[in-house]
């Protein structure tokens, strides 16, 4: 489907205009894949609501990924693997005993935490306390979206390697990268990211989502270093994803360490309160586009990441 590519920004940009799609959109080219070209729409005057590249976004679910390849790391370097039962760390956790990473990794573990709290938790020690007190087990070993899988993995890699979860990534991610705006929820002024465009999400909402989302979207990032991170970081890595590939082609849903997998191509949704974001790539080819908008929901990004896949990836629907 590379044909179409040459033209994609122009109708990238006409298919924001015409959904009233705020945000932007990062799309490569043939020329050089690793250098995203930045399709912009506006649907706001107000200078507090455009979503810029270079300026903080919360990146909600996106972040598992970033999880999901410090779990890797670990495993490479024989600290765990996929069978390492859940008991090993967190043996007080209902199930744990029958509950293994690679259940955690690819949403099969059969615990439940949808429990928000009614203020912002303040760190990684209230952000564990606060998961484990409301977790639940339903002892079914199937598919069912959790956070609290990713927010256990984000408290083993700190238990691990002796530091906070959100140290390993500046030290292991951020630094290496040379990503320079990436932030933890609490060292995240209001100011610094894009207002919301829609008028039911507030900074408190997104403060108290971002912080109980420990691991599964705590972390703010510019549009630029998240590109530069799946781009330098996973898609140059096709020992890793071919093995994430692996392990999603035996799953109930193809899914594993945090992207959906179709084919050669990965994909991954993030949404909060007033933000919504994905990806999607060709992890063969590097081809990727990305979407950053705050006026849309979580339907409207969905009816997106599919029109991406369609007429820019040539497949179909997950």
């Amino acid at each position: 489907m590379d044909s179409g590519l040459t033209d994609s920004p122009k109708q990238l940009k006409d298919y924001m205009k015409f959904h009233h799609i705020n945000g932007v959109m990062l799309v490569n080219d043939k020329k050089d894949r690793s250098r995203p070209i930045v399709v912009t729409n506006k649907e706001t005057s107000n200078k507090s609501q455009i979503v810029k590249t270079d300026q903080l976004f919360p990146i909600a679910s996106l972040q598992k990924i970033m999880t999901s390849t410090a779990i890797y790391q670990l495993q490479k370097q024989k600290q765990l693997d996929w069978n390492t039962p859940l008991s090993k760390y967190f043996p007080q956790v209902p199930g744990s005993k029958s509950i293994t990473i690679r259940e955690l990794m690819n949403h099969t573990s059969g615990l439940i935490n949808n429990a928000r709290p009614s203020k912002p938790l303040k760190n990684q020690q209230e952000q564990i306390a606060y998961m484990l007190k409301y977790i639940k087990y339903d002892h079914i070993h199937t598919w069912d979206y959790q956070d609290i899988d990713y927010e256990l993995l984000a408290a083993i890699i700190s238990r691990l390697r002796n530091t906070t979860y959100n140290n390993y990534v500046q030290n292991n991610f951020a630094e290496p990268l040379r990503l320079r705006k990436i932030k933890d929820f609490p060292e995240v002024f209001q100011s610094e990211v894009p207002q919301p465009v829609v008028n039911n999400a507030n900074w408190h909402k997104v403060t108290v989502t971002t912080s109980s989302d420990f691991g599964a979207g705590n972390l703010f990032m510019s549009p630029n270093d998240y590109w530069k991170f799946v781009y330098d970081r996973i898609l140059k890595d096709p020992k890793m994803i071919n093995k994430y590939a692996h392990q999603a082609q035996h799953q109930e849903v193809a899914y594993f360490g945090g992207v959906y997998f179709k084919g050669n191509v990965i994909r991954a949704d993030g949404s909060i309160p007033g933000y919504n974001c994905c990806f999607v790539a060709n992890y063969k080819t590097k081809r990727m586009i990305m979407l950053f908008s705050n006026n849309i929901n979580y339907f409207t990004l969905k009816i997106a990441a599919d029109h991406i896949l369609h007429d820019y990836m040539g497949v179909g629907l997950f």
